[in-house]
């Protein structure tokens, strides 16, 4: 399935040569196109992350989601599946296509608020400073530049509270460095655990745990519970 929608998209939209220019384009265009997102949609898919055996279920379930940030929620698919556990829910994600379709779905829950972050990296500074419990990302940093993620991470950090968790999904994809994402399976871009620590380091979160698994091929896949310090 996941392959002949990337074929599609890409036959129909051409990508420059800065990677992030390039990341950010293909997601508002094919968003606005509506196949990922119809895709992404799939109950199987969704399933992946939700079943009570998960990876990603294990980890989320030690999150205090009182007041949740999603980054690059997409239409807001996964935090629609806890919808009503939020006392306050902000979805950010910088397909404008993305975030009206996220209003969609949320309709009828005053609690969430929307957020259209064009730049496709860090987080805006409207945002305050300590002032989310929670900050999480699924099925989309896996795709992204090294720092990007980086900036996203540091953002995180800044508005954590003390003590506040952040869940990444990211690659472990270790091959192709330099290259196109869309040559690699699933799309996943370049990286490794050991830089994954160092930027975690470098943006002021301690890492908690750690779960590498195969998804688009061996080892594609990383999922980082992070923790901002309570002394912080």
């Amino acid at each position: 399935m996941l392959k002949k929608i990337k074929n599609k998209v890409l036959r129909k939209y051409a990508m420059g040569k800065d990677p992030v220019k390039r990341i950010i384009s293909f997601w508002k265009q094919g968003g606005a196109d509506y196949d990922y997102y119809k895709a992404a949609e799939d109950p199987g898919w969704i399933e992946i992350f939700w079943a009570p055996a998960s990876a990603f279920r294990a980890l989320f379930d030690q999150l205090d989601i009182s007041r949740t940030l999603e980054i690059a929620c997409g239409t807001g698919r996964h935090s629609f599946q806890v919808r009503d556990r939020f006392d306050q829910l902000t979805l950010l994600d910088s397909s404008a296509a993305a975030i009206n379709l996220a209003r969609e779905k949320f309709r009828g829950f005053p609690n969430v608020t929307y957020i259209h972050h064009p730049s496709g990296t860090g987080l805006p500074e409207s945002l305050p400073d300590n002032s989310f419990s929670t900050v999480f990302s699924y099925d989309a940093m896996v795709h992204f530049e090294q720092h990007t993620i980086l900036s996203y991470m540091k953002g995180a950090a800044r508005v954590l509270v003390p003590g506040g968790l952040c869940l990444l999904h990211y690659s472990n994809f270790q091959a192709n460095p330099g290259g196109l994402f869309s040559d690699n399976p699933g799309w996943r871009n370049h990286m490794t655990q050991e830089i994954f620590n160092a930027m975690a380091a470098d943006a002021g979160l301690e890492i908690l745990d750690t779960r590498i698994f195969n998804f688009s091929s061996t080892d594609s896949d990383a999922l980082s519970l992070l923790r901002k310090p309570v002394d912080s």
